[in-house]
C-alpha cells in the first residue's frame, strides 16, 4: 500500500482519497492547481510507478509551452501518472506519443467516435481538440528519475463551457455524441490499454510504438506551417523519428527533424 504521507507541502496535504484502482494507487482530489504539480511533489516522495493523481478540478491547468488548460468541475478528465520507466533517455519523449496512441484508442473503443493524434500531443476529432498531453520528466545521472505524464480530457462540456478562445479550434465528447459520456468508463478503458501497451513499449521501444502512432495519426502527409523558427515556414510532415521527433519534407528536397520542444504546427494543418 501507498504510504500517502508526503512530505509535499500544504497543497498535496489537502483533502483526498486514497484509493486502489484497477491495481494502480490513485489519490482522488476535489480540486488542485494542476494534477502535474501534485504527481511531481509526491514522485520526489518517493510514489511509485503507476501512481495516478486525478482532481475534479484544476485552478492552475496548463499545456505544451505553457499553454492554459481550462476544464469546468466534474466535466472532464485531469490525471497524472508517475512513471518510473527503464529506459534510454532518448526514449522518453515518445512516451508522449504512446499516451496519444492510448487515448485514442481508448476514446474510440468507448464512444466510437474516429479521432487521431496532432503530433505530438494533440487528441482531435474533425480537427478539433478533445485532449492535450502534458510530460514533465527529472533526471538523475543522465537517466530518467521519473515521468510524470498529464492528460486532460474534455468529456461531458458544453459549448459554453468551453473557453471561449477555444470554441472554434476545441470539442469534447458530448458535443460530438450528443449525450452525456461516463467519465469512469473513459478512465478504466485509458488505464487498462495504457498497462497494456506501456508494457510493451518497455519491451519493443520504438519499433513497438510506430506502426500503433502511424495507425492512429492525423498529421503525416499534411502540409504544415512551422512556426517555431525565426520565420514561418512551410512544408510536408512525412515521418516520426526514433527520437518521437517529426520530421518535415521541405520544397527545396531537405528534410528536417523537429523535436516537440522545437515547433508549433500552425492552423493550417486542420485543413479547416
Amino acid at each position: 500500500m501507498l504510504d500517502i504521507k508526503f512530505d509535499v507541502g500544504v497543497e498535496a496535504a489537502s483533502r483526498y482519497k486514497h484509493l486502489r484502482f484497477l491495481g494502480n494507487d490513485l489519490l482522488l482530489y476535489r480540486e488542485v492547481s494542476s494534477t502535474n504539480t501534485i504527481a511531481q511533489l509526491i514522485a520526489r516522495s518517493g510514489a511509485g510507478e503507476g501512481t495516478i493523481v486525478l482532481s475534479g478540478l484544476q485552478t492552475s491547468g496548463r499545456g505544451r509551452m505553457k499553454r492554459r488548460w481550462a476544464c469546468p468541475a466534474g466535466q472532464g478528465i485531469l490525471m497524472s501518472m508517475v512513471l518510473r520507466p527503464e529506459i534510454d533517455v532518448q526514449l522518453v519523449p515518445q512516451l508522449t506519443l504512446l499516451c496519444g496512441v492510448v487515448v485514442a484508442e481508448a476514446i474510440r473503443q468507448t464512444t466510437g467516435c474516429e479521432v487521431g493524434i496532432k503530433w505530438p500531443n494533440d487528441i482531435v476529432i474533425d480537427g478539433k481538440k478533445i485532449c492535450g498531453i502534458l510530460a514533465q520528466s527529472s533526471f538523475s545521472s543522465g537517466l530518467p528519475q521519473y515521468v510524470i505524464m498529464g492528460v486532460g480530457i474534455n468529456v461531458n462540456q458544453t459549448y459554453d463551457q468551453l473557453p471561449r478562445e477555444c470554441r472554434d479550434t476545441s470539442t469534447s465528447l458530448k458535443l460530438e455524441l450528443g449525450q452525456k459520456v461516463s467519465r469512469q468508463r473513459v478512465l478504466e478503458k485509458f488505464i487498462r490499454l495504457w498497462d497494456e501497451h506501456y508494457e510493451g513499449f518497455l519491451k519493443g521501444g520504438h519499433s513497438f510504438l510506430k506502426p500503433m502512432w502511424l495507425a492512429n495519426n492525423v498529421t503525416l502527409g499534411r502540409e504544415v506551417s512551422i512556426t517555431g523558427e525565426s520565420e514561418l515556414r512551410q512544408g510536408l510532415a512525412v515521418d516520426i523519428s526514433a527520437k518521437g521527433g517529426l520530421i518535415v519534407s521541405f520544397s527545396d528536397g531537405s528534410e528536417k527533424e523537429f523535436l516537440a520542444d522545437d515547433l508549433s504546427l500552425g492552423s493550417s494543418y486542420y485543413g479547416r
